[in-house]
């Protein structure tokens, strides 16, 4: 079964972005693809956050009596926030070619698209996580930086954009691009392979920590693992495709959006 077109190549917006490539040396580029990052992806996440927070309303509440069971771990709050290390790390990582700067647009079309396909959700079919009074009292009293970050993150993201977890699906669909350039592109540096194991156990922790710092249910994490392997699955078609191409090839088609180079089989 071949997946949809949805992913398989830039939307309108970004291939304008692109187009734009190569204004302030190549510098323009990035910047574009942050202040991207802040609107699609940053903004839709916390507006809806806080409106459904206003609103209120639970659609219906998917805890389980394990969601109970599983204990605080306050040292989690750590590589739950990493997932703000990984979003920007794709724009310093990237192969500097015109390969790799065209799977970094699809990668921020991939997360964008999946934030607001996520939103539906949390909007129409809200969920409250309501296990914040599990977490200690001694340690969200302090002053520590466990206890900071902990009150940090309360502050910014109230506990209403349930499922599908987007710290799961976003943070798939990163590692798995992060992923494939380090072992593609960067795999004779000595650094690549501890890089890509600090990568996947961070990753692994991540999934943990949104349950051990009772921000998410059990739901929430399956879900949004089932939507990240989804969305890379429709991202990997789009990516193999350029796999097929030569730099020039790239170039040539989404330079030219009405001309479309044949891949080579």
């Amino acid at each position: 079964m071949n997946p949809p077109n949805l992913l398989l190549r830039p939307f309108r917006l970004f291939r304008c972005t692109w187009a734009r490539r190569g204004l302030l040396g190549g510098k323009w580029y990035y910047i574009e693809i942050f202040i991207l990052g802040l609107l699609l992806v940053a903004l839709p996440y916390f507006s809806v956050n806080h409106l459904v927070a206003a609103v209120g309303h639970t659609f219906w509440d998917p805890e389980l009596p394990i969601d109970r069971i599983i204990p605080v771990i306050p040292w989690m709050i750590i590589p739950y926030a990493s997932l703000f290390i990984l979003n920007p790390l794709p724009i310093f990582s990237h192969p500097r070619n015109e390969r790799g700067r065209m799977e970094l647009l699809m990668t921020m079309q991939a997360i964008t698209t999946l934030t607001i396909c996520s939103c539906f959700f949390f909007i129409f079919f809200p969920a409250e996580i309501d296990m914040r009074d599990q977490l200690p009292t001694d340690i969200m009293e302090s002053s520590g930086f466990i206890a900071t970050t902990f009150k940090n993150i309360h502050l910014a993201d109230k506990p209403w954009n349930a499922w599908p977890s987007l710290h799961i699906s976003q943070s798939l669909v990163l590692v798995m691009a992060l992923t494939r350039w380090l072992k593609r592109d960067w795999n004779e540096l000595w650094w690549s392979r501890p890089a890509l194991a600090i990568l996947w156990i961070d990753w692994s922790l991540l999934c943990i920590s949104i349950l051990t710092t009772k921000q998410h249910y059990l739901w929430d994490l399956g879900t949004g693992l089932l939507l990240g392997l989804f969305w890379w699955w429709m991202m990997e078609a789009g990516l193999q495709r350029l796999d097929s191409m030569s730099e020039e090839d790239i170039a040539a088609e989404f330079d030219n959006p009405s001309k479309t180079v044949p891949s080579k089989s």
